[in-house]
Formats: structure tokens, sequence, C-alpha cells
């Protein structure tokens, strides 16, 4: 069988690149280096011996080394190193590749965190500054379920974990967390909003769920970032075939815009001015903003129409419809219902017809000139302008060979280009931190960070775990700053801040309401988003054999009745326009308790769950988390409301900021009216319990990850005893409007 050998002579590299000894072990911990307990989770689990097997079944002898571009490296009995895709392995060996990947790279974490611990207390000390205070348990699980999970915690979660009394608590539950479908649901609407990802490609009649499913794989798998973003610039053709193009149909026909938004993610480098004239701040010239445009010179979303496929033209239509309905084309009334017949198919005929024009290829014969309007003297008014990178220079001498778009994605990933590595390293620390080393993120300044030090040593931790962004995050969630309380600070971005802890701040918008689908599902990922493949085999033609007219229509058919929340599934491949939500078992660590909800008197628990999901249809909620969720979401939606991005900008695309709408949502909108209904989860935890006084707890553990403490007894006293069962409503909506709720503190 496919098997861990505990001791092998012939895998001395991955012995090298994997293993510490106990005593090493020992010697981080008694330093008092907490992430060395990274090494005791994953390296113990990868000590001891287990079975594999392929998809198929067939035993498989080697070593796992480890997990890169969804190809898992292994190391045979003979020695030899293969690789192999992770979809060719079983499910469960699947699970265990995904959990592992980064158990390799132990030492390099505990040591990375080391090094940006020393650089924050460098620059701690130079100021005579102090950390914070230490988080508590409570704290400490609820910062890491919103920054790793994009949630609160479940009460059986929250209540689980802070019971437990085991010793190495903390790191397993990091390990969970990171393993687990919230990691890919928050880390995609994170990337999400920097890509300015929407539901349609504007100006087109493609939907982008290939390519929303797709980087949400590309998250699960740990795919190393700056091979994603060089798939992203390379990527060809139509969407059902590479999802990836996705990326360029954002920006369909702008490509100046397209570089502009690429400098500011990528590279942290705001070159936007420069698109129209010199730049005097940043000193980018107009021609230099061409050179780079270069790059994307031949690439064209559009391409040839699709090859003839024998599709029926409008006559074959109408003598098809003729004579399935019976008409009579000389009769001036059926002429009529003819004519409506043929007019319902006119517009899903033109954007089936329209669909396999989108794709993205290269195109010859197509330079880069500059503008009719430029006026500098360095070039003339529609000079053809040769493609060159903005600062350093492309590397090797196989540039010859590739495509420009290759050569761009070469020199922008490149481990030389150092403000790469250093962009998503500030982003990364701005995540979890609050505030990058550098501001805006957007346009970054190493010589104007508040400590040019740490963000020296973010950027090259960044190169050292190859772009690992699951590795990189175990190393900030594990600093000494991380687990300090939060600052209440109310600095601008261009003051300095020296990261005692991070800084105090609202949750986003997408973290807020998968909370409250938390408060009320329990499991918020019951329901997922498909990978779009059944919208795109119906305006796949190219890709079909030539239908009938009776196969035709069909297909024009079912592509007029298709709706997004088709897509919407659960487990079973149920549409949640059909589905029933059901609690789920009890387990370690988040899953959910199956009691019947805290309901009506005589009303029985589907009758509850029913109601439950009826109230969310009338109200035209869907109760899945927001990266299932249409992107954007509609303008009077809760997202929008509490400032979710409209995939727009990049600058300032989303807020944090409060609103009068924020409080009316909160008070008696639409998703706290659901919250409260007898089927919820939170009234469901509360079903078994007779003490008023422990119903109020649950309340709290669910909403504030605690228990009551203080005055707050005296208060629960005070409002249960003058009010029956709807009080906990009342105590719901409470608690949902405390900063203690909204704030990541």
């Amino acid at each position: 069988m496919f098997r861990f050998p505990s001791k092998s002579p012939k895998h001395s590299n991955l012995q090298s690149a994997s293993s510490l000894s106990l005593s090493h072990s020992l010697n981080w911990i008694h330093r008092g280096l907490v992430v060395a307990a990274f090494v005791a989770v994953f390296l113990t689990k990868l000590a001891e011996g287990r079975t594999w097997v392929d998809s198929t079944g067939n035993p498989i002898e080697a070593d796992f080394i480890g997990l890169k571009a969804s190809k898992v490296a292994l190391r045979l009995e003979d020695g030899k190193a293969v690789e192999m895709p992770l979809k060719a392995l079983s499910k469960v060996d699947q699970e265990y590749v995904l959990k592992h990947s980064f158990a390799a790279k132990a030492e390099l974490v505990a040591l990375a965190a080391k090094r940006i611990d020393a650089a924050v207390e460098k620059g701690l000390d130079e100021k005579k500054l102090q950390y914070n205070e230490g988080l508590n348990d409570h704290m400490f699980l609820r910062r890491i379920y919103l920054d790793l999970a994009g949630r609160i915690p479940s009460y059986q979660e929250a209540r689980d974990f802070l019971a437990s009394r085991k010793p190495m608590k903390r790191q397993e539950l990091l390990t969970k967390l990171l393993n687990s479908v919230d990691y890919t649901s928050h880390n995609y609407n994170y990337f999400a909003e920097q890509l300015r990802i929407q539901s349609r490609f504007p100006g087109t009649v493609l939907r982008n769920d290939a390519f929303i499913f797709w980087l949400k794989k590309q998250i699960q798998t740990n795919r190393p970032y700056d091979e994603l973003v060089r798939e992203l610039i390379t990527a060809e053709g139509h969407i059902w075939d590479n999802p990836a193009v996705g990326y360029h149909f954002r920006d369909k026909d702008m490509k100046l815009d397209h570089v502009a938004f690429m400098g500011k993610v990528f590279l942290g480098t705001d070159i936007t001015c420069a698109q129209c004239h010199d730049d005097p701040f940043s000193n980018w010239t107009q021609y230099e903003y061409y050179e780079l445009s270069a790059y994307l010179s031949n690439l064209d979303t559009k391409g040839p129409k699709p090859k003839d496929k024998a599709i029926p033209n409008r006559k074959q239509i109408e003598q098809h419809l003729v004579q399935k309905n019976g008409l009579d084309p000389k009769n001036a009334e059926d002429k009529e219902k003819l004519r409506n017949l043929v007019r319902r198919y006119d517009r899903p005929l033109r954007d089936i017809n329209r669909a396999g024009e989108f794709m993205v290829r290269a195109v010859s014969d197509r330079p880069m000139r500059l503008p009719a309007t430029y006026e500098y003297d360095d070039a003339v008014p529609n000079e053809v302008v040769p493609p060159r990178v903005l600062f350093g220079k492309e590397q090797g001498a196989a540039v010859a060979a590739l495509t420009s778009r290759e050569r761009l994605a070469a020199w922008l990933t490149s481990r030389n280009n150092k403000r790469f590595a250093m962009n998503i390293a500030n982003r990364m620390w701005a995540k979890y931190m609050g505030r990058g080393v550098s501001e805006p993120l957007y346009n970054i300044d190493p010589r104007k960070a508040y400590n040019p030090e740490l963000l020296k040593v973010l950027a090259e931790e960044m190169l050292v775990l190859d772009f690992d962004l699951k590795a990189f995050s175990w190393v900030i969630v594990n600093t000494k700053a991380y687990n300090r309380l939060a600052s209440r600070t109310k600095s601008a971005e261009a003051e300095p801040y020296h990261f005692p802890g991070p800084i105090l701040r609202r949750m986003t918008a997408e973290q807020v309401w998968d909370s409250m689908m938390t408060l009320m599902l329990g499991d918020p990922n019951q329901f997922q988003l498909e990978s779009g493949e059944e919208f795109n085999e119906l305006i796949d033609l190219a890709g079909q054999s030539s239908p009938s007219v009776e196969e035709f229509l069909n297909r024009i058919e079912r592509y007029d009745k298709f709706r997004p929340e088709h897509l919407l599934v659960n487990e079973e491949g149920i549409s949640i326009l059909n589905a029933k939500l059901t609690p789920k078992k009890s387990g370690a660590f988040g899953t959910n308790l199956t009691r019947p909800p805290f309901k009506k008197d005589g009303m029985s628990d589907e009758v509850a769950m029913m109601e439950l999901m009826n109230v969310a249809k009338k109200k035209k909620i869907l109760l899945a988390r927001a990266s299932e969720l249409p992107q954007p979401s509609d303008p009077a939606h809760f997202l929008s409301q509490f400032g979710q991005s409209q995939r727009t900008f990049v600058i300032r695309a989303s807020s944090l900021e409060g609103s009068v709408p924020q409080v009316m949502e909160l008070m008696n909108g639409y998703t706290t009216e659901i919250l409260t209904q007898p089927g919820s989860k939170i009234f469901l935890d509360m079903k078994n319990l007779r003490s008023n006084f422990e119903k109020a707890n649950v309340v709290f553990m669910s909403i504030l990850s605690r228990r009551a403490i203080g005055n707050e007894h005296h208060l629960i006293d005070k409002e249960l005893s003058s009010g029956g069962e709807e009080v906990f409503a009342d105590l719901i909506w409470a608690l949902l409007n405390t900063p203690e709720f909204l704030f990541v503190k």
C-alpha cells in the first residue's frame, strides 16, 4: 500500500527539509516560541505510517514530499521522485495531502515567526513601546475564527474550545481552520475584492461561475501565489476550457486600465496617472506606462466566430414550430402566433451565438502605439512602443522564446522582482493586523514604511516560504504581535504604527454576514456554488455535435430558464431553492448539535425549519455564505449596506465605516427577522435547557463567544423575570447591536 515509512534511507532530502529532533523542538518551546507547536502538531502525524491508495484503488508504496500547483510529489521505494495530480489520489488521501502539505516547512515557519518578532520588537524598543496585553482564550478564539474562517465560531465550536484543557488546543484549532472550507470561502472574498470579480463579465453574456470556482480551488489546494498570478496573466482560451481567462475578461477591451489595476494589485504600485500624462509625484512617465502596456498589445478578448456546427437557422426553426403547434402560416392569427413564438427564442439565441466569440487569445500585427495626443519630446504621437518592464530587467536567455504575456508574467512574479514578494507580504500582514507596514497598500514605499526592517523581513520570508500563503498565514497568527489585544487607535494611515498588537477594526461586510449565517444555520457552508459547468454547456456551441431543431430549441429554453440560484446546492446536489435545512451531527471543534428547535408550542421540528426557509424565500434572502452569493450583492442587500465592494475599483472599494442603514438593518432588517425565527440554530441550541440563565448564556456564547459576566448577570435576571421566551429574541437583538459583536478586538 501507499505508506509513510517512519524510517527510510531513501528519502534523506525529505528528512532534511521536514524533520526536527525532539530536543530541537523543545529548545524552541523553551525560548517561548509558540509556533514550535506547529512541529508537534504536523510532524508527529507525518511520522506515523499510513496506507494510501490512488483513485482507482491501486496501492502505491511512496513517501509524501509535498504539494505544489495541484500536483503531489512522492518518493517511491527506489528513491525516485515522481509527481501525480492531486485528483489521482483517493478522496481520503487528497484531504490528508491538503491538510499536511505545508508541514515540511515547519522549521522555516518557526524561524520566520522568530525573525518577524525580532523586527517588530526592534521597532517597539526604538520608540520605547511595549506589546499590548495578551489574548485570553475567548478573545483568541473569536479573532482566529474571524481572521481564518471569516466568521464567528458557532455555539458548539466556542463551547468545545473553551472547555478543552489540551495544552496545544490553539495550534490544533489553527490546523483545523487553515484546512477548512471556511478558510477557502474567507480568502476567496479577500482576493475577489482585489480582482474585482463580478458574477457576470461586463460587456459580455458570459457568467463568471467557472472562474469563481477555479479561484476557490486554487485557494483550497494552497496554490503558490506566484504560480497563481502567472496563470492568470498567461491564460488563453474560452472560459469553459480554461476558467483562468476570467481574469482578462474583467477588463475586456480596456487594456490600459487592465495594466493600471495589475500594478496596484500585484506590485503595490500605482501608475494610473501616467496613463494620460507624466506623473509629477511618482516620476512614472506616460511612455513608461505604454512600454509596460505593450506586453498586452496582442491580447484579444474576442475570438473568431465559432465554426458552423449546422445550427438550425431561423427558417428551420419556423418550420419546426409550425409543425409542432399545428399552425397555418397563411392564416393571419397563426402567423402572429408564430411570430411571437419565434420572438421568444431571439434573445437567448443571440446570446448563445455571441458567447462563442468571447475568448482570450494572442493576435499578430497589433503593436502598442502611443496616443494621438502624446505631447512629450521623447517620442511622437502614434509611435510604436516596444515592451519594457517598469524596473529591474527581464531574466534569462529564454525570454526570446516566450510570448509577450509570458515575459510579463515571468518578470512580474520573478524572485528577483522583490516588489512582487513585498506587495503580497505587506497585504497579508495588513489582512491580519489591520494595517500594512507600508500604506497605502496599492502604492507602497519601503522608504516610508513604519518599520522598514519589518517590511524587509516579511518580503524575505515570503520568498523563503515559496509564496505559500497558508504557511505565511500560520507565521503571522503565531507572532507575538498578533496574539495581543487590538490597539484602539484612530491614527490616519500616514501616521506611524509599530504593531504592539493588531488595530481594532470592524468586521468586513462578508464577516458580519457569514457570522449571521452561522447564528442561523450553525453550519454556514451547507450550500455552495457549483462550477458553472451546466451554464457553460448551454452556451458552448463549438463543443457540441450538430443538434436537431428540437434539441437546439430545448437548449435555448433551458438557457432562458437558467437562474444563478440553481448553482447553489448542498452535498446532495439539491438547489437551495428546493432544499430544507437540516442540523448536522455534533463533533469536536465545530460541528452542529442535533436538537429540536426552540419553537412555538405544537410546532414540529420540520415545520420550524420550513418556516425559517419560507421567511428567507419570501424576503428573497439566500441563506448561504457571501462567497456563494451573487457578486457583488444588490445595493439593498445586507452585504452592500455593510460596505461590500461593488467590485469596480481597487482603492477603498469596500468600507468599514458605520452608517444609519446598518443600524436599521440590525434592528429590524430581514436578516435579523430570519435569525429570530424559532427554526434558527441559536434557538435550537437553547431548546433542551430549562434554566433561563443557561439559555441566556447560549445567546452570549453564540454571539460574543463568551458567557455573561459581571453586571450582565443582573441585567439578565431583570429582563428574564419580566417576560417570556420572546425576551431571548430581544437579547439576541441587543447583543447584535453591540460594538463587541461588530468589532475584531
